[in-house]
């Protein structure tokens, strides 16, 4: 059976947490009694906006800092976007993927994605792995692993993602060799070492070069073959300031890549996006590599003999 997504293209305001929650669980509300689904997205930083590259670079750590949650089950009342998503997939039967947003684990703060599942059980959480230059030097701490999880009714793995990991084409690899089907990931414009940075004409809201983050999703989708959806949306400024930054959602395919006519634009903001992805998009098998990957895991200056059989 297809998988069935829900992704919600929407505005976020900088800073703004209880403005923020009342409209994400207005919209999801309305997407998820129009259609049912499996899987429903939120935006990135759906209950406090974008912070890296979004106040003066001095406040940045201290504002990380004030806006992190512990991300537990046990503490779920020091996690505020954690109890809300918690309420949300377990009233509608569906997972929930939202983030990131800012974790604190002990001294470290990670800019994290949650995974909830339709009992509104945490089913796992991504800290992401390629922070950009200003992330680490604004506190921030690299994860070192991936996730991918199943959902059961389609039999079809997904995968998750963050902005600049997309640029790696290591960390989308590996969701690739632990079986994704699909990877989902949020980009809202950022300071990337890779993409480049614009303002519209006439209006001066803050946007990346949208060619080249299509151009990029399209060699993902094609080298891994899987499907992916990049989660865009826009800012607000604080202060009545308006729009200060706006990012396409895009949805690829390994056949076709970016499928120019489901991009969601400006106009399109607050208006649901429905995917479906079908495993029966020619998922060819990549096993031809695994010989090549087992010898990369190797320690240095081992040697694999004809008959070795390693763990991979």
């Amino acid at each position: 059976m297809p998988l069935r997504i829900t992704v919600l293209h929407t505005r976020i305001r900088l800073g703004a947490r209880r403005t923020n929650t009342k409209h994400i669980l207005e919209l999801a509300s309305k997407a998820l009694s129009e259609r049912q689904v499996d899987v429903l997205v939120l935006p990135a930083y759906p209950i406090t906006g974008p912070i890296v590259g979004y106040y003066a670079d001095q406040k940045v750590p201290s504002i990380l800092k004030g806006f992190a949650e512990r991300i537990s089950e046990s503490e779920m009342q020091l996690s505020p976007t954690l109890s809300i998503v918690s309420k949300v997939s377990e009233e509608y039967g569906v997972y929930v993927i939202a983030g990131p947003l800012v974790e604190r684990a002990g001294p470290r703060l990670y800019l994290t994605t949650i995974v909830v599942g339709p009992n509104g059980r945490l089913i796992g959480k991504y800290r992401k792995v390629a922070l950009t230059k200003k992330e680490r030097e604004s506190g921030l701490t690299p994860g070192k692993d991936v996730l991918v999880f199943d959902i059961a009714r389609s039999n079809l793995r997904v995968g998750v993602y963050i902005d600049e990991d997309i640029n790696y084409p290591e960390v989308l690899r590996s969701l690739s060799y632990r079986g994704a089907d699909v990877v989902i990931g949020t980009m809202l414009p950022f300071q990337s070492g890779f993409i480049r940075m614009r303002s519209e004409q006439g209006n001066g809201i803050l946007t990346l070069d949208n060619e080249q983050v299509a151009e990029l999703l399209d060699v993902r989708t094609r080298e891994n073959n899987f499907s992916a959806i990049l989660v865009g949306g826009a800012v607000e400024g604080s202060n009545g300031l308006g729009y200060v930054a706006f990012m396409p959602t895009m949805i690829a395919e390994p056949e076709s890549g970016v499928i120019k006519d489901r991009v969601r634009l400006f106009d399109d903001l607050d208006i649901p996006v429905y995917v479906e992805v079908d495993r029966s998009a020619s998922k060819e098998s990549r096993d031809f590599l695994l010989p090549l990957l087992r010898s990369l895991c190797r320690p240095s200056g081992e040697k694999g003999g004809a008959g070795e059989e390693e763990e991979f």
